[in-house]
């Protein structure tokens, strides 16, 4: 197995570990804060895409990533599929274009990217939701109990874990001009 098949294997662990991280945070912490009206949803999964893609040129590779994760995101989480399955390529996809504004990502670049499409990603899936007749929630309550608390706690967990992702992240890209 050559060096970027190891990587590209790597990346998918990484994600893959991510989307059981994500299940394994809402049981575990969430399930006694989203109590009442207060929805947190974690999406590390999307933080490892993001910063992945921050790192990944090849827009078709972050196309895949956003088509097949999205497929088992749905599958697994919400048994509707279409909503990740649609919106987390076009997020990469925004993603891929805003990288290019940035002359070297860091922490502050990467955190506005992220906290962008996450925001996109939740009020993606609340639209569809609506029309799809799925929620009955108005647009103030969801801003109020679901997308404020979602965006603070993952940018905390952002905070938190940054460091070693970015570390990781860039290792398991950096395959074209080191073997490292």
């Amino acid at each position: 197995m050559n060096v970027k098949t190891r990587k590209i294997t790597g990346q998918v662990i990484l994600v893959l570990v991510a989307f059981y991280l994500d299940g394994l945070m809402k049981w575990a912490f969430l399930n006694n804060m989203n109590t009442g009206e207060i929805m947190i949803v974690p999406q590390l999964m999307l933080m490892v895409l993001v910063m992945l893609s921050m790192r990944i040129s090849t827009r078709r590779q972050l196309i895949l990533y956003g088509v097949v994760f999205g497929l088992i995101y749905d599958s697994y989480y919400f048994g509707l599929i279409g909503l990740y399955t649609v919106l987390l390529p076009l997020a990469m996809v925004g993603v891929d274009h805003f990288k290019f504004l940035f002359v070297k990502a860091n922490m502050g670049y990467e955190i506005s990217i992220y906290f962008l499409a996450l925001t996109f990603i939740q009020s993606g899936i609340y639209v569809l939701e609506r029309l799809l007749q799925q929620t009955s929630v108005n647009i103030m309550d969801f801003i109020t109990f679901t997308l404020g608390p979602t965006l603070l706690w993952n940018i905390i967990v952002f905070f938190i874990l940054y460091i070693p992702l970015a570390n990781l992240s860039d290792w398991l890209v950096k395959y074209r001009r080191d073997s490292k």
